[in-house]
């Protein structure tokens, strides 16, 4: 734009919306009336030539609204999970990565320890960690997979390392939240795992997160034929193969709830760090019976794509 170009800027909905949402995440109200001006300029903008943008951005940098791809969309939708490269600016990634140093200093692990260890401080107690979702455009790519202002800011933070040497030999998932659970107690569901690489875990074996692709849709099944009070146990479903997911430092993962996932090996040199947010649609945990049995139901953007997967799950 020149110099003199303007951009005007309705306050509507989409601003109000984005004002609850910021200061429902910790940001001050004059810092989410400032992110709330930028984000509707980002809109209002015409997109920047691609030749124009920096090779490198910090989070200061207004950039170009990201957007899911169709292919991504329909990824998510078929497998339950999608990798979404470089949503985390460097000097955020490097917050966090001193946060996490910061955390490990009050919970380290015993002295020689391999396999995973998890640390989970509250979204309030680590602003660095938080930064991750809330100052990033992670949290609104989120929402494209559950629509705008659905979901709400998480109350804890996870941090999954996984020292070396470690070979994990169970083979199977689990789903969050269900296992061992009392009757009479709801499960810990939530809508989706959204996962932070603070480390390149880009080949086999350096702490990858395994997944069963589609599990999703075959657990969804499993609930409507059984029941969903039968989520006490994994389910007897027939697996398919598993997966490693593999990402680079800086990059997402935005996993559906009910796809199963382990902890995977990590027989690199390093450790592998990732950050993890669970997050839920507003009123998700009264529905939690319905939403074991239709894995749409938090998803309202993917209904009108995924009939076809309806059809085949029947």
């Amino acid at each position: 734009m020149a110099e003199d170009d303007t951009i005007t800027i309705r306050v509507d909905d989409r601003i109000e919306q984005a004002l609850a949402a910021l200061t429902r995440g910790g940001a001050s109200a004059t810092t989410a009336i400032e992110r709330a001006i930028l984000e509707a300029a980002r809109r209002a903008a015409p997109a920047a030539p691609t030749e124009a943008m920096p090779s490198s951005i910090d989070s200061r940098t207004l950039s170009v609204r990201r957007n899911l791809t169709p292919e991504q969309l329909l990824e998510f939708a078929e497998r339950g999970f999608i990798v979404i490269p470089d949503v985390v600016p460097p000097d955020i990634l490097a917050a966090a990565n001193a946060a996490v140093d910061k955390q490990l200093r009050a919970h380290s692990p015993e002295e020689g320890h391999a396999g995973p260890h998890f640390m989970f401080p509250k979204w309030e107690e680590e602003p660095d960690l938080a930064a991750l979702l809330r100052d990033t455009q992670a949290f609104e790519l989120a929402e494209e997979l559950t629509g705008d202002g659905a979901m709400e800011y998480p109350w804890q933070t996870q941090i999954a390392m996984t020292f070396p040497p470690y070979v994990d030999d169970r083979g199977m998932p689990h789903i969050d939240g269900g296992m061992r659970r009392k009757a009479d107690e709801p499960p810990r569901t939530f809508t989706m795992l959204a996962g932070f690489f603070l480390t390149d875990q880009d080949g086999d074996d350096t702490g990858n997160l395994y997944v069963w692709p589609g599990t999703h849709r075959t657990h969804a099944r499993y609930f409507r034929e059984h029941g969903p009070d039968a989520f006490t146990s994994y389910p007897d479903i027939k697996l398919p193969e598993r997966e490693q997911v593999r990402a680079r430092a800086g990059d997402m993962l935005l996993k559906h709830y009910m796809v199963g996932h382990n902890v995977g090996s990590n027989t690199s040199d390093s450790v592998r760090r990732t950050v993890y947010f669970r997050l839920k649609v507003r009123g998700h945990d009264a529905t939690w019976r319905q939403i074991l049995q239709n894995p749409w139901h938090d998803f309202t953007p993917l209904r009108p794509l995924v009939s076809s997967f309806d059809d085949n799950d029947k």
